[in-house]
């Protein structure tokens, strides 16, 4: 007995003992996290000071090689303090928004965009010293990690101010381009002005456009909360047979489909897999996607169709769809940025001269007009050059140049 309590002794001993301990590591642990993010909040406000000067600096040239030095520098500091940033263990929405307006900032003064400078540098000013009164609370907290880190997080730091005054300096500072606003409408699909259906009639379409589905055992649930636009969310089972459809509640149309069953030996070439996939679409409504590429694995077709404009294919419009190769049936269909319907510019493409554009030795394979986004993310009418390296390696390219200003907008090696 007396055996049993010495060692019961010595074992809460022990605890005790590595309690203490671990209570002490956890403590240097704490220590080691606010020096850290100490240093980093005074480095982001050593930063923003620099940055507030460097915008100043801008203002004094007229001279485009002077003025050229000063925006590279707002360039490069604006990127130093993102990174500062997205070390902070601030509210995702206070660092989003801070992320934000110094990216945008960044991308005007690398690519040399006019802007109201003097404007961006009296908001830059007063977010300066917001920021300095938000990180003045984190230093009054002393070295009590716990408090320092609950006023850091929590919804009332002062930090939410920041945030705030950012939305509107951004507006103003950095407005949306014409291309980013349509993005904005497109994602929720404010441009649909169809009727909306019923989940009855949303069953009924599904089954319409794949009759494999009739009989099978459904579920119809909507979409989550923060989905940007409202659709129905199908979920179906039948024997080995299970997957899911989303139909838009406006107008009833089919955003995605997959379906899962047991795969058998190949029997459908490619030639016929297309045909399917063009009959499907045809019969889904979507008369103006054109095949663009096609790609396989050991089970499945795998094509993308894109909506052609006149004579030009708009890339950012496309469809993915997914055939068996055993029956041709549809396995997956993915149309969600045709749905997203891109606003295009109206535009006339300049004439181009490629045996004077490309250099001697180079093949020009194939040219067509298509829409695709630039570095901007602004929707461009482009020529699509496939050409060829004439020597041993054969090397081919995929070009897009800009149809109006004739500058390349992007090259792609064809493997």
């Amino acid at each position: 007995m007396k055996n049993s309590l010495y060692l019961v002794g010595i074992l809460l001993v022990a605890v005790l003992l590595y309690a203490v301990d671990l209570t002490k590591q956890n403590n240097e642990l704490k220590q080691s996290m606010h020096a850290y993010y100490t240093n980093e909040m005074a480095a982001a406000s050593a930063k923003m000071t620099q940055l507030s000067q460097a915008i100043n600096q801008a203002q004094l040239f007229e001279d485009g090689e002077a003025r050229d030095n000063e925006m590279q520098s707002i360039w490069r500091i604006s990127n130093d303090l993102r990174n500062s940033i997205g070390k902070l263990p601030i509210h995702n929405g206070v660092a989003n928004d801070m992320m934000s307006y110094l990216g945008r900032m960044g991308d005007q003064a690398k690519s040399g965009t006019q802007g109201d400078w003097q404007a961006i540098a009296q908001n830059m000013n007063s977010l300066k010293e917001e920021w300095n009164v938000a990180t003045a609370r984190f230093f009054s907290t002393g070295s009590n990690y716990d408090t320092w880190a609950d006023g850091l997080l929590e919804e009332k730091s002062p930090f939410q101010t920041v945030s705030a005054n950012l939305k509107s300096y951004q507006e103003t500072d950095f407005p949306l381009t014409a291309s980013e606003s349509d993005y904005e409408k497109k994602r929720d699909l404010v441009h649909l002005t169809d009727k909306e259906v019923t989940k009855d009639e949303a069953l009924q379409k599904m089954r319409e456009l794949f009759p494999s589905t009739d009989g099978a055992t459904v579920t119809v649930s909507m979409n989550a909360d923060d989905a940007a636009y409202p659709f129905y969310h199908i979920q179906f089972a039948r024997g080995s047979r299970l997957g899911y459809a989303d139909i838009t509640k406006k107008g009833g149309h089919i955003l995605s489909f997959l379906l899962e069953r047991p795969a058998n030996d190949p029997q459908v070439t490619q030639q016929q897999a297309r045909e399917m996939a063009t009959s499907f679409l045809q019969k889904a409504g979507y008369t103006d996607a054109v095949y663009v590429e096609a790609r396989e694995n050991h089970e499945a077709w795998h094509f993308v169709f894109s909506r052609k404009s006149g004579d030009a294919i708009v890339y950012p419009d496309s469809i993915q769809l997914k055939l068996a190769k055993d029956t041709g049936e549809l396995l997956g269909l993915n149309a969600m940025e045709y749905i997203q319907k891109e606003n295009l510019p109206d535009t006339t493409p300049v004439e181009l001269a490629m045996e004077n554009y490309f250099a001697d030795g180079v093949n020009v394979e194939e040219t067509k007009l298509v829409y695709a986004e630039n570095t901007g993310r602004e929707l461009v009418l482009c020529y699509e050059v496939i050409a060829r390296l004439d020597h041993e390696q054969n090397e081919t390219f995929r070009v897009l140049i800009d149809a109006n200003t004739h500058k390349v907008v992007q090259i792609e090696q064809l493997v």
